[in-house]
């Protein structure tokens, strides 16, 4: 008997991982049918729909139009889930527990924060002018906010949701996007063309990094080594050493140069392109585009799935993003969502066994 209960379990666990998703624990299994009971004894609804579901592998992708923010399920790539949003949504982060999203609304001021169960947005904490890009400390206690408009990167309390001080980077200087890696925070300002290196434990700006013309969003590698910076202006791709900011490399023909994806080899990286409505496949170590896909409405925000074998664009001249296969460097399919769509953020449990 043992056995055969052995052998069933195993079966169940591979067809889970066959189907290519996160697993749930035993822990959120019980949390989620204690939430459903409880929820059906008060005779205020029935368990919580897919959409909101921890175990679901999803995109969240805000619309700046439709002040919406569309849910997508990976498998399926069906939207299965809306939030309604303030002014003007530009992009969203999570939580490492991905019970919360946070998403920044440009024309309102403000950073919503979102209930990933429900759906629902439980608090808008007022920032400073065109919020932007955003980085969530390790702990999930901090977020930091770009400001478009000024030269302030803005701090929320995630707990207490409301501000919670600034970093100021210098008279003249406009934020744009954040990555955080360690102590350290780097911001993107793409009206004076240089990246802020910021000591989060003292809020001073340790080092700043000049970069070509116009650097929008940028990335770290996985260690913390290497920075990537889209630069729309030189229609370029610059590579830089974090640790002393000396220039790594730089490859051509990427106009519009908006975000930038890396793969876990270190080997390729797509850039997307704004203003050209292009992607383009690089080779890092030869420093050059292998494969140009055109005709991709105001290609702006990138995402990988959690295999790396699609990549998704958000089309900002459409209502929709493009679905583009890595192994044949192609677009085969598009996904209806809300008009403008701007960033993009995948919502995936780690460590759970699965991926999609």
């Amino acid at each position: 008997m043992i056995n055969r209960k052995k052998a069933l379990s195993l079966a169940i666990a591979l067809t889970l991982l066959a189907s290519g998703c996160a697993l749930e624990s035993k822990e959120e299994a019980a949390q989620r049918l204690n939430a459903g009971a409880s929820k059906n004894n008060e005779g205020a609804g029935a368990v919580q729909t897919d959409a909101g579901k921890l175990t679901n592998i999803q995109f969240y992708v805000p619309s700046e139009k439709t002040n919406s923010l569309s849910v997508i399920d990976v498998p399926t790539g069906k939207v299965v889930g809306s939030v309604a949003l303030s002014e003007a949504p530009s992009t969203v982060i999570f939580s490492s527990t991905m019970r919360e999203a946070y998403a920044a609304n440009m024309n309102s001021s403000s950073v919503s924060i979102i209930n990933t169960q429900t759906l629902k947005v439980e608090k808008e904490v007022p920032v400073g002018p065109m919020p932007h890009g955003m980085a969530l400390s390790p702990d999930n206690k901090t977020l930091y906010v770009a400001a478009v408009a000024d030269q302030f990167v803005y701090l929320v309390d995630t707990k207490a949701g409301k501000e919670a001080g600034t970093i100021d980077l210098g008279t003249g200087a406009h934020t744009n996007y954040l990555v955080l890696f360690g102590d350290k925070l780097y911001v993107s300002d793409h009206e004076n063309n240089k990246v802020y290196v910021v000591n989060v434990k003292t809020k001073q700006v340790e080092l700043t990094i000049p970069t070509g013309k116009t650097p929008r969003a940028i990335k770290l590698s996985d260690d913390g080594k290497t920075l990537f910076v889209p630069c729309a202006g030189d229609g370029t791709l610059e590579i830089y050493n974090t640790a002393d900011g000396k220039p790594q490399g730089k490859i051509a023909d990427l106009k519009g140069a908006t975000d930038v994806v890396v793969t876990e080899d270190g080997q390729t990286a797509v850039v997307t392109g704004m203003e050209s409505s292009e992607v383009s496949f690089v080779d890092l170590k030869g420093n050059k585009v292998i494969t140009k896909l055109t005709g991709l409405e105001g290609a702006r925000h990138i995402s990988f799935n959690r295999q790396q074998s699609k990549a998704y664009v958000t089309l900002s001249g459409t209502d929709q993003i493009a679905v583009i296969d890595t192994a044949s460097k192609q677009a085969v399919e598009r996904i209806k969502v809300g008009q403008t769509p701007h960033g993009i953020q995948l919502k995936a449990l780690p460590g759970i066994g699965g991926s999609c």
